[in-house]
């Protein structure tokens, strides 16, 4: 782990010398799981926001011992999706793909804008790329500084699901013992076990085959990963069914137990959230801040974002063995709201004492009776360095699929100008494919139903996943797509890049 304070003086070393540790070379570890077609898609950023015309993706297609069958170069030229079918189009027969993308020119960062998108029956789950080879012992160094338990891991306690989590190797073989932790409000609870990985390849694992009786409880899971050498990595973590579909996004930073995650103040930290039709919203907290008491309540907002209700407080202390889950709908209803007319709902946390921590991370939860779509993020800080002149990038995934409803939001948490507004560019695999202008009030949310939209406008798209790209010199503006498959009701979702 690399302190988030750590992180904002390299952004700001880098803005005064834009050459400065220049970037070259970027990676993902992409993992074949049971029951699934596996892809990856990415917008042309590199060309689209940096105006590198030529970049080479490299995809490696890896066997169960850790041996690379084949390797193949495709050039990363056109501003366009790209979306590469990794079993169907590279190795049927590999258990891993290893994706490199590589450049002349300084492309900034090391963590490659690419969405893992694994297909299953009745499901489909993408999460942004969460690991990565490292580039040199430098980076080592500097991103595996600090050592961290995982965290972030929700428990489904859905008799029909079950946990799972995914633990990949690096570039040497994982033979180490690993470390399982579940802390409740009754108890402490701990497992370990072996693991023999080979090298980049990755092991799935199901809570009720290891420790049964923890799949009924809740809690907090924490697993302890062994270090590993030249790789940084995320587990990837979700709900399978018992059809073999699942869903699944990354775990986060323990950072309950690190010193100096701290703002210089204590300005509350924040971020405002869409409410999607039918689908039940929930948030959930653990407590893996750095050492704090946090009070935490939710805004309910108007559409033109003006406060309609507040919760009561709710205290969170990191480290502790409490965690809550919150039912957003329910809890307006409870404040006297009808919730038709919330157009979104602002998560604030300030401090009880002391300044605020850097990283308040937590779940965003959307559902409709099956697999939910849990994605990790972290609320936001006007703390966090940011041009007040200059537009920032913004862009991420969507699916292209009669199969699924698809939103695209945009939720505003800036403190400068009172409605931002945007055109949102569409792409798909052919380049350019349709634009919207949308307007989003301070602390209001807006939504855009993707079929409805490529229906008004008469637009058929290529291809599987579509991208959405918008500037805004708003830095505090993020996207959401979320997801809902019309006949099993398994969601998927994500923030943003």
């Amino acid at each position: 782990m690399k302190k988030l304070l750590d992180v904002e003086k390299s952004r700001i070393e880098h803005y005064a010398d834009n050459q400065r540790d220049s970037v070259h070379r970027s990676s993902l570890l992409v993992p074949v799981l049971p029951n699934s077609e596996v892809s990856i898609s990415l917008l042309n950023h590199f060309f689209i926001k940096r105006q590198i015309s030529s970049v080479g993706c490299r995809v490696t297609a890896i066997d169960k011992n850790g041996v690379r069958l084949t390797s193949r170069l495709t050039t990363i030229n056109e501003p366009r999706v790209y979306t590469m079918h990794l079993q169907r189009d590279f190795d049927v027969d590999a258990v891993s793909f290893l994706v490199e993308f590589f450049s002349s020119e300084n492309i900034f960062v090391p963590f490659p804008a690419v969405m893992v998108n694994h297909r299953t029956k009745n499901a489909l789950s993408s999460v942004h790329s969460f690991n990565r080879v490292l580039a040199d012992v430098f980076e080592d160094d500097d991103v595996n500084a600090i050592h961290v338990q995982e965290a972030a891991i929700d428990i489904t306690q859905d008799p029909n699901l079950s946990t799972f989590f995914v633990l990949a190797a690096g570039p040497y073989n994982l033979q180490a013992p690993i470390t399982l932790r579940l802390s409740s409000r009754d108890s402490e609870l701990h497992h370990s076990m072996n693991v023999n990985i080979p090298r980049f390849t990755q092991q799935m694992f199901e809570l009720k085959n290891i420790v049964p009786e923890w799949s009924k409880l809740q809690g907090t899971l924490f697993i302890d990963q062994p270090d590993q050498q030249l790789f940084y990595g995320r587990l990837f973590v979700g709900q399978i069914a018992k059809d073999g579909s699942f869903v699944g996004n990354h775990s986060y930073y323990d950072s309950s137990h690190v010193e100096g995650e701290f703002w210089s103040n204590n300005n509350p930290s924040f971020r405002t959230y869409p409410l999607i039709g039918e689908l039940d919203t929930l948030i959930r907290f653990y407590p893996i801040m750095s050492p704090s008491t946090l009070e935490l309540s939710i805004i309910f907002n108007s559409p033109i974002g003006e406060p309609m209700a507040s919760t009561n407080t709710r205290a969170l202390t990191s480290p502790s063995n409490d965690f809550f889950e919150l039912d957003v709908k329910k809890l307006a209803q409870e404040a006297g709201i009808e919730v038709s007319k919330v157009n979104s709902f602002t998560v604030e946390a300030r401090p009880s004492s002391g300044n605020t921590p850097t990283r308040v991370n937590h779940q965003i939860v959307y559902k409709k009776s099956a697999i939910e779509s849990s994605i990790n993020i972290s609320l936001q800080n006007h703390n966090v360095i940011h041009s007040k002149s200059r537009p920032r990038t913004s862009w991420g995934q969507l699916i292209n699929s009669s199969e699924f409803e698809s939103y695209l939001s945009l939720a505003n948490d800036g403190h400068e100008d009172p409605v931002s507004s945007v055109q949102i560019k569409f792409y798909d695999e052919n380049g350019f494919l349709a634009s919207e202008q949308v307007d989003v009030p301070q602390r209001s949310v807006r939504s855009v139903n993707i079929t409805e939209m490529l229906n008004r406008q008469k637009l058929k798209a290529s291809g599987d996943f579509l991208w959405y790209e918008y500037e805004c010199t708003n830095y505090f503006l993020t996207a959401f797509s979320i997801s809902r498959h019309v006949n099993s009701g398994n969601c998927t979702g994500e923030h943003s890049f």
